[in-house]
C-alpha cells in the first residue's frame, strides 16, 4: 500500500512545544516508515521526517498568522495527487472531511477534536462519500453512531521520553488549558478538603478567562495553590513524574485525553471522573482511580499508595505506544481498501 498522510499546517511535525496533532502524526508516520511503509508526509517544508516530505508552504504557518484559506489550500494540494495512492490518511481535519468527495480514492479522517456540535451531522451527512473515519477511542465512536467508522485506534506517546520516578512528592497536579470543562476548580476543592499542595498548570484560553478569574485565580495563594500558567515540556515532564497523583476531574465527554497517558507514563497515578474515554485509558485499581464526584476524588486520593508506578508505566507502553498506534492505522488502511 502507498499511503498519504496529510497533517495540518500550523505547526510543525514534530512539534518544538505543543502540537497534540503533530505528535500523532510524527510517531505514526516515523513507525511506519520504520516497519518499511511505503509513506508520502504532507506537510511544511520544516517537517523532521523519514518519510517523503511534500509541502506548498515551507515553514509552519502559525495559528496567528490570520489567513484561515491556509488548511484549505494544502488539503487541496494534497488531494490533487490523490491518483498516486492507495489511501489518503486525513489529520487536517474538516478540510479534508469536505474534499474527499472530490476524489476517487478512500480517504481515512481521525477524528482528533470534537466535532460533534449540533450543527455538525448534517456536514457529516453530505460529506460521505468515500470518506471513512477512525475513532480515537469506543467513547467518541458512541457520540455519532452513524459515521462510517473503522476501528478504533487509540492515540500514543513516546514512553522512552518520559521520566519513570517510584518515588513521588506531596503534592497533586491539575493540567490543562484553563477552560471550565477541565475541572481545575474541582482539583482544588479536593486539595483543599486535603489539605495538600495542588499544582496547577495550563494555558489561558480567552474562552476560559472569565472561569479562570472567578473559580481558579481567587483560590491560587502561591503555596498552597500554585498556579504556574503554561509551562515547558521540560517542566510538564518533571510535575508528571514527581506528582503524588494526577487530578482529571472533567466535565465533557473527552475523546481521549493524552494527558492521562502522560502521567501514567511517569509512574503517577490518575484519578479522574467517569466521562468520554477515562475508562478506556485507566484500569481502575491498578493505574489510578475512576470517580464520579469530588468527595470520591478526595477519598481516592488517599488510596494512591495502593498503585503500583511500575504498573502505570506498563499500561502505557502495553497500550499506547507508537508501534501499537501505527500497527493500528495500517490495519485500518487495510479495512478501507477492502470495504471501499
Amino acid at each position: 500500500m502507498k499511503i498519504a498522510v496529510i497533517a495540518p499546517v500550523w505547526v510543525r511535525v514534530p512539534p518544538e512545544q505543543y502540537g497534540g496533532i503533530e505528535v500523532v502524526v510524527n510517531l505514526t508516520v516515523e513507525e511506519l516508515v520504520r516497519q518499511g511503509k511505503d509513506i508520502t508526509l504532507f506537510a511544511t517544508g520544516d517537517a523532521i521526517t523519514g518519510a517523503k516530505l511534500r509541502y506548498i508552504y515551507p515553514q509552519a504557518v502559525g495559528f496567528a498568522s490570520g489567513h484561515q484559506s491556509f488548511p484549505e489550500t494544502h488539503v487541496a494540494w494534497a488531494f490533487s495527487q490523490a491518483g498516486e495512492f492507495d489511501v489518503l490518511h486525513n489529520h487536517a481535519g474538516v478540510a479534508g472531511i469536505a474534499m474527499a468527495r472530490l476524489i476517487n480514492k478512500p480517504v481515512v479522517t481521525t477524528l482528533h477534536n470534537n466535532y460533534f456540535v449540533p450543527e455538525n451531522p448534517v456536514f457529516f451527512e453530505q460529506n460521505k462519500a468515500n470518506q471513512f473515519f477512525v475513532p480515537i477511542s469506543d467513547a467518541q465512536k458512541r457520540e455519532v453512531p452513524g459515521l462510517n467508522f473503522t476501528r478504533t485506534v487509540y492515540n500514543a506517546i513516546d514512553v522512552s521520553k518520559y521520566p519513570f520516578q517510584e518515588e513521588k512528592e506531596d503534592f497533586l497536579l491539575s493540567l490543562g488549558n484553563l477552560w471550565e470543562v477541565k475541572g481545575h476548580d474541582t482539583a482544588i476543592a479536593v486539595a483543599k478538603q486535603l489539605g495538600m499542595k495542588l499544582i496547577i498548570a495550563g494555558k489561558l484560553d480567552p474562552k476560559g478567562e472569565e472561569f479562570f478569574r472567578t473559580k481558579v485565580e481567587p483560590e491560587i495563594d502561591g503555596e498552597q495553590i500554585i498556579f504556574e500558567g503554561q509551562i515547558t515540556q521540560e517542566r510538564k515532564m518533571e510535575l508528571f513524574s514527581k506528582a503524588r497523583a494526577f487530578l482529571f476531574p472533567i466535565r465533557w465527554e473527552e475523546p481521549f485525553g493524552l494527558v492521562m497517558a502522560e502521567a501514567m507514563a511517569c509512574g503517577t497515578p490518575v484519578i479522574a471522573f467517569r466521562h468520554g474515554s477515562v475508562p478506556e485509558v485507566i484500569v481502575d485499581g491498578e493505574t489510578g482511580f475512576i470517580v464520579d464526584t469530588a468527595a470520591e476524588m478526595a477519598e481516592a486520593v488517599g488510596k494512591v499508595g495502593t498503585i503500583a508506578p511500575a504498573a502505570c508505566r506498563a499500561r502505557v507502553e502495553d497500550v499506547f505506544s507508537p508501534k501499537r498506534m501505527a500497527e493500528g492505522y495500517w490495519e485500518a488502511y487495510a479495512e478501507v481498501l477492502r470495504r471501499a
